[in-house]
């Protein structure tokens, strides 16, 4: 009656649980590291004497539906730095919130800048941002790349940025007479300098870069220069909107972008073919200037990383010295009063053709304009990193903004160079208005430096914009020539404001409408 039925439990199913020890072990792994992480991260926030930044007050502070519906606005090219410059004079220099479960630090506070682009600079990259927004268009390259990929794109891309090439004016003073005659025709009449400009940085930056011009800019440019033109400005509006929601991309469904990458991209593998084709051509003469692609083809036969690091090196090349021209003009054209003293200071100088890079850097009023344009009107508005692992901010935590901040890896920080640059605080109660006398010392014999990290039109650190010198010594060289060609740059635009048109740089959304009188 009690005994057992050794038959009965045979006939019972065998349950066997081995295929799930995989999975709890799994659990038990990430449970256990999820433990160590958080009480090493205690550990740091104790040993740092971190706090928490001011936050961004929010109604949704787990996804931030609400900070992106904020942000919406900014993708309409409605209002833009200004809009991200206001949220500074309201909350502080450092604030923080939460998009997408993701943290997104707010920063223009110098020391943590320099920490970020300089002291700390292996613990920032760009590319879980910038990649997946720009490779369409872009591919990968020296803008979008971390670690020993970027460091293979700035050892290319070095030697072409020498001062020698820097100092070498003989191909640009040809492009910038073509403007010249251009802008001629309008003497005495009304004219958008914007459309020029970007012609000029064009024709400039494809025979520096591809090894032949476009020549928009005179009566016979190449066949498809102004599809490549157009085309490239929609990509260049296109990726924007990517970098705007990076985690909706995949939703793109704008086939205008599509065919503007392709377009841009088959436009540059031609210029690339052609300049490998021109070494092998035994009557090729090499140019006095470096071209980028032929020291890009002397150093790999891979045309698709070629084609990458030209279009790299074109955006801020274009782009940067396009932008600062027009907004210069801009500026000029609503004060007669420095125009007059910067014409006087370029009459100084004797002819163009005794120009040379040392002399321009000489010219004190003009640093002082350029300065001051960069300044108010930076061509980089904002710039953003994401930390590639765990690391410190020097200040901004706690109620009175002074302690340390535990930054998390994947933490997304945002500055802004548009609200550093106009930080009463730094730069004085007239920190709006543009008055280029405030970079001169007495006796306006030589520039006055910004404090460090407070002026940062090209980024800063190891990663600072690899053609400063150049692009800087560009637009020197264009504003004298045109300075010294009219005596008379007078604003016919009805709008006196600066009205933002914003891409990846930022420009004058209504150009720079001029009278032009010849001298």
């Amino acid at each position: 009656m009690y005994g057992l039925d050794i038959d009965s439990i045979s006939r019972v199913p065998s349950v066997t649980y081995l295929p799930l020890v995989p999975v709890v072990f799994f659990l038990v792994l990430s449970t256990f590291r999820a433990l160590i992480l958080h009480f090493h991260r205690r550990h740091q926030i104790h040993l740092h004497g971190c706090a928490a930044p001011r936050n961004l007050p929010q109604i949704d502070p787990i996804f931030g539906l609400d900070a992106l519906l904020q942000t919406l606005p900014l993708s309409r090219e409605i209002i833009n730095s200004a809009s991200f410059g206001q949220e500074f004079s309201i909350y502080g220099t450092t604030f923080q919130c939460q998009t997408y479960n993701t943290t997104k630090l707010y920063t223009i506070e110098p020391r943590n800048l320099q920490s970020v682009f300089s002291a700390d600079f292996d613990s920032w990259g760009v590319a879980p941002l910038r990649l997946i927004a720009f490779e369409p268009f872009l591919g990968n390259g020296i803008m979008t790349a971390d670690g020993q990929s970027w460091i293979h794109s700035r050892a290319l891309l070095k030697p072409t940025f020498s001062r020698a090439q820097i100092s070498d004016l003989s191909a640009y003073s040809i492009h910038v007479g073509h403007l010249l005659t251009a802008l001629l025709k309008y003497d005495g009449s009304d004219v958008d300098l914007k459309p020029y400009f970007e012609n000029l940085a064009l024709d400039s930056s494809s025979e520096f870069l591809f090894g032949h011009s476009t020549h928009t800019l005179t009566s016979n440019p190449t066949i498809d220069a102004q599809a490549f033109l157009q085309s490239y400005k929609y990509g260049q509006a296109g990726i924007a909107k990517r970098l705007r929601l990076p985690q909706w991309n995949f939703l793109t469904r704008d086939k205008s972008f599509w065919r503007s990458c392709t377009l841009v991209r088959s436009f540059v593998e031609r210029c690339v073919e052609q300049a490998s084709a021109s070494r092998t051509d035994p009557t090729y003469k090499a140019p006095s200037r470096l071209v980028l692609a032929h020291q890009l083809a002397a150093e790999t036969r891979d045309q698709r990383d070629i084609v990458n690091q030209l279009l790299n090196v074109f955006m801020p090349a274009h782009d940067a010295t396009a932008a600062a021209l027009t907004n210069i003009f801009f500026h000029l054209s609503r004060h007669p009063a420095v125009y007059a003293v910067l014409r006087r200071e370029i009459l100084a100088l004797g002819p163009h053709t005794t120009w040379t890079f040392e002399r321009l850097k000489g010219c004190k009023y003009l640093q002082a304009v350029m300065n001051e344009t960069s300044r108010l009107n930076p061509s980089i508005g904002q710039m953003a990193r994401a930390a590639l692992r765990d690391t410190v901010l020097p200040t901004g935590g706690g109620s009175d903004g002074a302690a340390p901040i535990f930054v998390k890896k994947g933490t997304v920080l945002m500055t802004s160079f548009y609200a550093l640059h106009r930080s009463r605080e730094r730069w004085g109660q007239d920190a709006e208005l543009w008055r280029p006398e405030r970079w001169l010392k007495d006796g306006r014999d030589a520039l006055k430096k910004a404090e460090n990290w407070t002026f940062m039109p090209f980024g800063g650190g190891p990663r600072i914009c690899i053609g400063m010198q150049l692009g800087l010594t560009e637009v020197a060289y264009a504003v004298g020539r045109v300075v010294e060609k009219f005596q008379l740059v007078e604003c016919r635009d009805p709008v006196w404001e600066f009205m933002e048109e914003w891409k990846l740089s930022t420009v004058s959304r209504n150009g720079a409408k001029v009278r032009l009188v010849q001298a």
